[in-house]
């Protein structure tokens, strides 16, 4: 990927210089030098391209750039300007997440109506005084009630913004935890660089002493830093302000006091998808057996 972006960069590059250069060809035929000055002055905008300096006592004819051609130099470099914040983008994008599931998540993609949308637009929009203040959220509610997506729509609204963001998961990250090639403390100081931290169905992963261990170590490390935290989970606010366990306590008061609870409780989503997907395959379906009947 970054070798394909490194190579449309190169050829975009020429392709540049290359046009550049036949517009300077053409520019300079029409260019004139005017009777009043006797400067060359532009054909397009008619503005000087030269001026005169003085030098050890001599009059000199410098070059500069007329009008059009500081216009010119202007959209370059703010397409230039583009072109490396889409690259920026596109890398974010894909170190954010591990599913590219998660890639149509936007906001344009939503229902005016989704539950908490104008929340999350919101933390979006206002993320400066978000970040500055340490403002996380803790998304809570059933089983496809669509906090996971909501979760990631927040990420791509950043991540078009070019700030940085990592979507994961306890599974995942306590999957890497068991791999000796990779260093720990350098693994949990790459996810606390990102500006902001989701991580998906937390309470869901495997309750071992060595999970417990670890997911404590991420959730602190990530509270000594002073960098927002966003979690989605199933566990409801009964549970996460009691927990049974003393190994609970601690991780769920951490967490607390990162971030707040935002409560979903609309239908699950996925079973409406569900339905939806086995009324076109059923319409697929007749509308084929129609035909095959009609031949």
């Amino acid at each position: 990927m970054e070798n394909i972006s490194a190579l449309l960069g190169e050829v975009i590059t020429k392709r540049g210089k290359d046009n550049i250069s036949k517009e300077k060809d053409m520019e300079e035929s029409l260019d004139y030098v005017d009777e009043k000055t006797n400067l060359l002055t532009c054909g397009h905008c008619h503005t000087a391209k030269e001026k005169l300096i003085d030098f050890m006592g001599d009059k000199k004819k410098v070059h500069i750039s007329c009008k059009y051609m500081q216009e010119k130099e202007r959209e370059e470099k703010e397409a230039r300007r583009k072109y490396q914040q889409m690259l920026r983008i596109n890398e974010l994008r894909r170190s954010c997440f591990e599913d590219s599931i998660f890639l149509k998540a936007r906001f344009e993609n939503m229902d005016r109506d989704s539950e908490h949308r104008d929340i999350a637009e919101n933390y979006v929009d206002k993320f400066e005084e978000v970040y500055k203040n340490n403002l996380g959220l803790i998304l809570t509610g059933d089983v496809g009630c669509g906090k996971t997506h909501l979760a990631a729509t927040i990420a791509n609204g950043l991540i078009d913004q070019c700030i940085s963001v990592k979507m994961t998961n306890f599974t995942s990250i306590l999957n890497d935890m068991t791999n000796f090639d990779i260093n720990k403390g350098k693994y949990i100081n790459n996810l606390n660089e990102k500006k902001l931290l989701i991580i998906d169905d937390f309470g869901m992963e495997r309750t071992t002493d060595f999970a417990y261990e670890h997911i404590f170590n991420i959730i602190d490390a990530r509270y000594r830093v002073g960098k927002p935290l966003i979690i989605t989970t199933n566990l409801n606010i009964s549970q996460l302000t009691n927990p049974i366990g003393v190994r609970e306590k601690r991780i769920y008061s951490r967490i607390l006091e990162m971030a707040s609870p935002i409560i979903f409780t609309g239908k699950n989503r996925r079973i409406k998808k569900m339905k939806d997907k086995s009324n076109l395959i059923y319409e697929l379906l007749k509308e084929g057996e129609i035909c095959k009947m009609k031949k």
